[in-house]
């Protein structure tokens, strides 16, 4: 995957309160064409919060916040969304009473590439082909890990530009945890930029570019992945070291 050196999103002096909380201050960060971006913290960091303020769940009391040149801390979330951002949530939020295949169809909702949506379902079918063997079920049949690959794979349908996942190796079987994080790799090869959100830092950190590490809502450290996993304050804090 190439990366190319101009940001796609540059976030500048963000703060954000969740309730009386100031649960993110003053943080700046940018995300490459082509990376992988992880976002480190404990629970109750902000990063959650630092997702909901770029896709436009939560507004910004202050900042910027730059999306391929265009400021949209002030835009809904829908015109966020239009613009190509797409979210997989934290707990996945799927249509329960819906089938797979019709999760995947509200994904692609905004999209009118006929052609390329029957292209991109094929993919994440391939991607996750418990899907497909299960496409007519309802999606509250699944189990946790399903409905995170579905999760993912219903974001993806949106062809965002910027994929944005909020943990999702969260309550996951370990034994699907290694393929979600393979399906991660592939998504980003194929050229799609990824903000990742994750409790699994070493998982995390080999297969992103950079990182960024909230502490109480600042930043507190950043750097290459690969520099961040040998650093002892993050094997300390996140590895279990």
């Amino acid at each position: 995957m190439t990366i190319n050196q101009k940001p796609i999103l540059e976030i500048k002096n963000l703060n954000t309160y969740y309730g009386n909380i100031h649960a993110v201050k003053n943080i700046s960060l940018e995300i490459n064409r082509g990376e992988i971006v992880t976002l480190l913290g404990s629970n109750g960091a902000g990063k959650t919060t630092t997702l909901h303020t770029i896709s436009g769940l939560l507004k910004a009391t202050s900042g910027e916040i730059n999306f391929e040149d265009q400021s949209i801390q002030k835009l809904s979330a829908h015109r966020i969304t239009a613009l190509g951002l797409a979210q997989s949530p934290e707990g996945r939020q799927i249509f329960a009473n819906l089938s797979i295949k019709e999760n995947l169809d509200m994904g692609a909702y905004l999209r009118k590439d006929s052609d390329g949506i029957k292209k991109d379902l094929d993919f994440v079918y391939n991607l996750f082909p418990k899907l497909l063997e299960r496409k007519s079920q309802l999606a509250q049949t699944l189990s946790g890990g399903e409905q995170q690959m579905l999760a993912i794979a219903r974001a993806y349908m949106a062809k965002p530009k910027l994929l944005l996942l909020d943990e999702p190796s969260l309550g996951i079987a370990p034994i699907l945890v290694g393929t979600i994080f393979r399906a991660i790799t592939e998504i980003n090869q194929l050229g799609m930029t990824i903000l990742l959100v994750e409790q699994n830092a070493n998982l995390a950190l080999k297969i992103s570019h950079r990182a960024y590490v909230l502490t109480n809502g600042e930043i507190t450290l950043q750097g290459k992945s690969s520099e961040l996993l040998s650093n002892p304050e993050i094997k300390k804090a996140y590895l279990g070291n």
